[in-house]
């Protein structure tokens, strides 16, 4: 298996951005990316460019079919397992691997973003986790900075390591202002206590980003080419340097 596997602490914690902008960085580097987004819920039919997975491939100028890319896509904003079964729909574990395998077949590098946190139902029986095991990939699990950042952080590692699942890096992000003296001493605490706390690489944060709905695609630019991402880029090209080149 080949590629990295996105997972967060917690859903609205910026998955999306940073896979796009890892993405966008590797792609401006010269490097072939394959994206997938196994799994997406609160998907509106009216604005299909603003899903996931199409903002994805966007940043990697990808020309897969959207079926491939994202095999599940669900309208209601509920965890996956639920939103499937009010369409009367079951998520198939060995179908996203087997979509997964085709994209893996074609590019030397798949950023595959799951949904939700690491424990969120897929199934009756099995959870994202059971996905990341399955498919095999390193985890980049992105985090939030402030408050509660370190104990969401903390467990999730915790979780991937009595899975047995390896984690590339912590990656945190900032997902809202921090206008106070208070507020920004909760952001630089965060990142103080984890550094202390981690046994794995941490990168980050990202600023905060205000008008991401209008500017989308220029911000993803402009995040490809910081210090953070730009690190990120290359921390996941020299996980197998040999399978990427």
């Amino acid at each position: 298996m080949k590629g990295v596997f996105v997972t967060g602490t917690d859903t609205g914690v910026g998955k999306t951005l940073v896979s796009a902008a890892l993405v966008r960085r590797l792609t401006q580097t010269g490097h072939r990316v394959g994206v997938m987004k196994p799994v997406e819920t609160g998907v509106n039919a009216g604005s299909p460019d603003e899903s996931d997975a199409a903002r994805l491939m966007a940043a990697a100028a990808a020309n897969d079919s959207l079926d491939l890319v994202s095999p599940y896509r669900f309208p209601m904003p509920v965890a996956p397992y639920s939103a499937a079964e009010a369409q009367g729909r079951v998520i198939d574990l060995s179908e996203i691997v087997w979509r997964y395998e085709q994209l893996a077949a074609r590019y030397p590098c798949v950023v595959v973003e799951g949904a939700g946190g690491l424990l969120v139902p897929m199934g009756h029986d099995w959870d994202m986790s059971d996905l990341i095991s399955r498919l095999g990939l390193p985890v980049l699990l992105v985090g939030r900075v402030g408050l509660g950042g370190i104990n969401h952080a903390l467990l999730t590692l915790e979780a991937l390591e009595r899975r047995r699942v390896r984690v590339l890096v912590l990656f945190l992000n900032e997902t809202a202002p921090s206008t106070t003296p208070v507020q920004r001493e909760q952001c630089v605490s965060t990142v103080a206590l984890l550094k202390k706390r981690v046994s794995v690489p941490l990168l980050g944060p990202l600023p905060y980003e205000a008008r991401l709905g209008d500017a989308w695609h220029h911000t993803v630019e402009q995040l490809a080419g910081s210090q953070p991402i730009s690190e990120l880029a290359e921390l996941v090209w020299k996980a197998d340097a040999t399978r990427f080149g």
